[in-house]
């Protein structure tokens, strides 16, 4: 199954890739109150990029069966760590060049989240295809896509 992340606006694209290169990003903070006890997930996303500079990540996470998620500003490289109510989620991650507004590698994962634990996370990102790209729903009101390839 691949997430559905139309709910991903190209202004939201924006501002997190800019919080992701203004610096240390803030540590991320799950939204929504807990309907379980909660755990910690540690989250890495794997790229080929052997690119040496800051290379932000949109990462995002997905409670299973919702259309909806949220999204979290990262650097390739780091590892964010996440608090988080207990369940099922799917996480999905882009990589992206801001000079060229171009998406370099997605990737998603499944993922649960067990009560007083960590649970690590490695998402592999690939280079993403035009058909990739519009099944994902990465599109902007006008039906272009969000990124170039």
């Amino acid at each position: 199954m691949e997430p559905q992340l139309n709910w991903l606006a190209a202004a939201h694209v924006d501002r997190l890739v800019n919080r992701a290169l203004d610096g240390l990003p803030s540590p991320a903070v799950w939204p929504h109150p807990p309907k379980a006890a909660g755990g910690t997930v540690e989250i890495s996303v794997r790229h080929h990029s052997t690119v040496k500079v800051r290379t932000p990540v949109i990462l995002t996470l997905q409670e299973e069966n919702s259309r909806t998620g949220t999204a979290f500003s990262v650097v390739l490289g780091h590892t964010a760590r996440i608090a988080m109510p207990g369940g099922r989620y799917f996480g999905a991650a882009m990589v992206v060049n801001p000079a060229r507004r171009t998406l370099d590698g997605i990737g998603w994962s499944r993922l649960a989240v067990n009560a007083h634990r960590t649970s690590p996370l490695v998402i592999p990102a690939q280079r993403p295809s035009a058909q990739l790209i519009f099944q994902l729903g990465l599109r902007k009101a006008d039906g272009t896509p969000l990124f170039r390839l």
